[in-house]
């Protein structure tokens, strides 16, 4: 232990005896290990870490395959349920110790109110065993319980979150009232601190349980629908995750739920029709971030093969240096060697160098990742905690261990080599190199260069892909829209009502100075979310497969076309006329025409989206198509039809067609709202130009940070190369300068450096092509309006390879012209 504690002292001294070399490997490393542990930090968050809770490894999610043809969901993909399963499978107790439920009271955010001023936050209703059966404890006053689910009690929770943001974690607000949707709930207690919610998209802010009253629906469905928590069983829209008994695997769980849930998932229906695929589930593991695993696996992923060529190029740097550090300690080596130090003895000793490099650089990675992982988080939209846990640290903690060997083993040969009698030259303090360790040197530097050349592509990729989102055809003028969302007072019952009440509001905006039109719309574009049917033509299912008779439809207000500058190639558009007493009509884009008429005339079919026999809409109208849900999404036929010949409308969107800076007329918004009601408030308002960004805000990121550690990479190559050619240039003083006494002219020098820097160059591009090509087809699903394939990325990351090589090589090769020839030959 003495002599460990006498290698680390001796460590220590050599180190600060070299200040820069020790500060350029510490920050080399620190950026290499901190870029890896914020990345793993922010993959380990969405898709590897488990619920907060104990033994999250039982808990399981629950999703549905071949949903029945005649009934209906509502929700987040192939994760909503009916009602009647929950309650069949909870009482299933050899296979679930606990079965919980959660649903939200609206796909955005929902208006509450604590005092007078209203608010947005996200809030769900959830079974009275649901903090119980998650293993979720309370940090403040209670949580639910099986009673307040029966007796649908107006009670709350609060997530942590939120109640440091509302209420500054004032500890007093227990029994104090919230009101949401305009309805008054008891504040019961707070959520644990670790605990955000299960919901996807983010962190829940308030908890209710199970609720029937008609203006506390699920999803933001509106009071009048006949859609209903309870009685409702052929309506998909319950969210569940089980945990699973001791003993009980996930296939044994399935082999004995799925004919319960065969039977529960055709209630409410007239059966199986033939050729039906039967209803199956399946589960799978309660863990990551719910909403974030699709979208981000893929560009996480990609992130993590970045900044592991980056780790590989900042640690290879490192490893010359030590090799070039070690190589003018050479007299030292030897001197040890003749005093009787075994190849073990010096091994031990660059062991402790190296690791006291590597903590440095480790910690100063550990402080690096925990700011880059929570700005990763911010700039992601995820409101989770992404922050370093046990697992990043062990992570960080074997990179680190990782590096310290190969930094201890890398000069090691060298200093083998060193024979004892060196110790007695005098000139033995300046070392020499062999030329396989100069042919090493470079090979290092040529497949640092490979990587710089797969990294700048991936970056080319990434950000010619969002300049393509950028400047896509939405099929409309997105510039000059405000839009915002608003629901109708829970007093409004009836369609009447809610129709009079948006006429009104309407008729309010269009007054206001800077609005040059409005219109109204349910669901937002851009913000991901559709209506999908399948659509009857004539009474016809248009094409033979179900999946190819789907059309994707919105409820729309007077004028719409006009106001979003979508150009109507045929028809009309929406008027006030028509209204709800009035015929019902329709309008529909260019890819409904194709497919479903085969470009014949529009105009007077007739079309049904709720079977052969329901309501049937005469199409007036043919628009141009234009994007519905995100910018990155192919053409799909899609009908509109005026909201008041909808059924059971609730929440809107308005959009405001505006003279100047659409953001400025929001405080005018505002209050013209809440002239309607002290419960009313204009929710998630942006331009719809911003709304369609977002949709692409995962790419840009993606291209921020790819471009990040692309310039990176080019640093550090840059570093090392310059490195590599300062040293040969260095250990080469003699001979440029009997070179340039015998007449060599400067130019001559300069193309002498200069093409051993050319030579590794090309190397490194024919070794960086395979492996950017590899990487590129990596990102086939993240590209948009380009092949992996781009030419035109490819030519720049090239020339970028080339540039930064040229650059580090640049600055050796000029000194190298300058030396004196004098001077140079009394140089050893």
């Amino acid at each position: 232990m003495q002599m460990v504690w006498q290698d680390v002292r001796y460590g220590l001294r050599v180190l600060a005896k070299n200040p820069g070399f020790t500060a350029i490997a510490v920050l080399t490393l620190a950026l290499g290990i901190g870029a890896n542990t914020a990345i793993f930090s922010v993959m380990n968050a969405v898709l590897l870490r488990f619920l907060p809770v104990a033994n999250a490894e039982r808990l399981v999610c629950l999703h549905f395959r071949n949903q029945p043809l005649e009934t209906s969901q509502t929700g987040h993909g192939n994760l909503s349920l009916s009602e009647p399963t929950f309650e069949a499978m909870r009482t299933q107790r050899e296979v679930f110790s606990d079965l919980v439920a959660f649903v939200p009271l609206s796909f955005n955010q929902t208006i509450v109110r604590y005092g007078g001023i209203p608010e947005e936050a996200a809030v769900e209703m959830v079974s009275g065993n649901f903090f119980s059966g998650l293993g979720v404890p309370s940090l403040r006053g209670r949580v639910f319980n099986a009673g307040d689910e029966s007796q649908h009690t107006q009670t709350a929770v609060l997530g942590y979150n939120f109640w440091t943001r509302r209420f500054a974690r004032n500890p007093s607000v227990l029994g104090e009232t919230l009101y949401i949707k305009g309805v008054a709930f008891t504040i019961v207690g707070v959520a644990a601190r670790e605990f955000s919610g299960v919901e996807e998209g983010g962190a829940t802010d308030v908890w209710i349980p199970l609720q029937t009253m008609a203006e506390l629906k699920p999803w933001g469905v509106s009071p009048q629908d006949k859609s209903a928590l309870y009685g409702s069983p052929n309506w998909w829209f319950l969210m569940m995750i089980g945990r699973l008994a001791s003993g009980v695997s996930e296939a044994q769980a399935l082999a004995r739920l799925q004919p319960i849930y065969q039977q529960a998932a055709y209630l409410g229906t007239s059966g199986a029709r033939p050729g039906e695929e039967p209803p199956q589930f399946y589960f799978t593991a309660a863990r990551g971030i719910a909403g974030f695993r699709d979208s981000l696996e893929t560009p996480l992923r990609a992130l993590m093969f970045t900044v592991v060529l980056v780790l590989i190029i900042a640690c290879s740097n490192v490893a010359m240096l030590l090799i070039a550090r070690n190589s003018v300690r050479q007299r030292e080596f030897s001197l040890r060697t003749a005093l009787g130090a075994g190849h073990g003895r010096l091994f031990r000793q660059l062991l402790a160098e190296s690791l006291l490099l590597v903590a440095a650089g480790g910690l100063g990675g550990w402080m690096l990742a925990v700011w880059g992982s929570q700005a990763l988080g911010r700039w992601a939209g995820l409101q989770a905690n992404v922050a370093p846990d046990g697992a990043v640290l062990l992570f960080t903690l074997m990179i680190c261990f990782a590096a310290a060997l190969v930094f201890g083993f890398a000069p090691l040969r060298g200093v083998a080599n060193v024979p004892p009698w060196l110790a007695l030259r005098a000139a033995g303090t300046q070392g020499n190199q062999t030329r396989s360790g100069l042919r090493a040197g470079r090979a290092v530097v040529a497949l640092q260069m490979a990587m710089c050349l797969a990294l700048l592509l991936l970056a080319g990729l990434a950000v010619r892909t969002v300049l393509n989102l950028k400047n896509a055809n939405l099929g409309f003028r997105a510039d000059g829209l405000l839009v915002f969302g608003i629901t109708p007072p829970p007093s409004l019952t009836n369609d009447t009502a809610v129709i009079r009440f948006y006429e009104r509001l309407m008729d309010q905006l269009r007054i206001l100075p800077g609005v040059e039109s409005a219109t109204t719309v349910q669901l937002r574009p851009g913000a991901g979310g559709s209506n999908n049917t399948v659509a009857f033509v004539d009474g016809v299912q248009p094409q033979e497969k179900i999946l190819d008779s789907l059309v994707r439809w919105n409820a729309v207000g007077a004028d719409y076309l006009h106001v979003m500058g979508i150009p109507l190639l045929l028809g009309r558009d929406f008027t006030n006329a028509d209204s709800l007493t009035s015929g019902k009509v329709a309008i529909v884009n260019q890819t409904f025409v194709e497919r479903f008429l085969n470009g014949r005339g529009a105009p007077g079919h007739r079309l049904s989206v709720d079977g052969p026999a329901g309501d049937q809409y005469t199409i007036v109208g043919v628009a141009q198509n234009s994007k519905y849900r995100r910018v990155h999404e192919p053409e799909f036929p899609i009908a509109y039809f005026p909201y008041q010949q909808v059924p059971d409308i609730a929440g809107m969107q308005i959009e405001l067609r505006t003279h100047g800076n659409p953001a400025a007329l929001l405080p005018a918004v505002e209050h013209v709202v809440r002239e309607f009601g002290p419960d009313l408030e204009p929710l998630q308002p942006m331009t719809q130009q911003a709304q369609f960004e977002a949709s692409f805000s995962q790419e840009r990121l993606f291209a921020r940070l790819a471009t990040f550690f692309g310039l990176l990479a080019a640093i550090l190559v840059a570093t090392g190369l310059y490195g590599t050619l300062a040293y040969r240039v260095t250990r080469r003083t003699s001979e440029i300068g009997v070179r340039m006494a015998l007449g060599a002219r400067r130019k001559q020098v300069l193309w002498m450096v200069m093409r051993e820097s050319l030579g590794v160059s090309i190397a490194g591009v024919l070794l960086g092509l395979p492996l950017a090509i590899v990487g590129a087809r990596l990102l086939r699903s993240l590209l948009f309006g380009l092949a992996p394939g781009d030419p035109l990325a490819f030519f720049f990351a090239v020339l970028g390879t080339c540039l930064v090589a040229l650059a580090a090589s640049l600055f050796p090769a000029r000194r190298a012209t300058k030396i004196d020839p004098l001077i140079a030959l009394r140089y050893e």
